[in-house]
């Protein structure tokens, strides 16, 4: 049996932006009795623009497509930006920020890792062929049970070797979900490796 499932982009959730400006994909949500405790889901932004007020979550952004954006963010006591340049930079930062969105040229696409800020963190990591990409988990403080996601996006058409499986082709902007430890050589194309951990 296989260890892993592919889901493809026409099976993502189609669901509007909470600040009802857009809409995005929904790749994966898990929620408990507390709430949301994490979600993955693509997106694009085709105005500038403020973006939704997610307090309590932790939020990843990875460029997509397009020619880059700036996000300004502001809390109650400092301000910071991140400059999105080329495909798969990555923006960190609070979903409590006010983060106001300025397009370089025309639209853009990113995919959008939330994770709840008391209880769960995103390890987000870019790959480009060829290289190994590791789906095991070597931080010893966290246990295999801690594990609430384990997955890789593909940014493009990829193909990735996984252990002694036949290579495996990977269609552009669908999700390869692990449910288990493992490891991989990504031998075409390129993605987003996420790993959804408990802390």
């Amino acid at each position: 049996m296989p260890n892993f499932i592919i889901i493809e982009q026409s099976q993502y959730l189609r669901m509007p932006w909470k600040n009802g400006l857009g809409e995005t994909l929904e790749i994966q949500r898990h929620e408990d009795e507390i709430g949301l405790r994490f979600r993955i889901s693509q997106a694009s932004v085709v105005e500038n623009g403020m973006f939704s007020d997610f307090s309590g979550l932790h939020r990843t952004l990875v460029l997509l497509s397009g020619e880059g954006m700036t996000l300004e963010h502001t809390d109650s006591s400092s301000k910071s930006s991140h400059i999105l340049n080329k495909l798969l930079d990555i923006a960190r930062f609070s979903g409590g920020d006010e983060t106001y969105a300025t397009l370089k040229s025309g639209k853009i696409e990113d995919l959008n890792i939330m994770v709840r800020d008391t209880d769960t963190q995103a390890k987000v990591e870019a790959y480009s062929a060829p290289c190994s990409v590791l789906l095991s988990n070597n931080d010893t403080s966290i246990s295999t049970s801690d594990t609430l996601f384990s997955g890789f996006y593909a940014a493009e058409d990829t193909v990735m070797d996984i252990e002694s499986a036949t290579p495996l082709l990977i269609k552009a902007h669908s999700m390869v979900i692990f449910s288990e430890e493992t490891n991989a050589t990504l031998a075409q194309g390129n993605g987003i490796l996420i790993k959804v951990t408990a802390i």
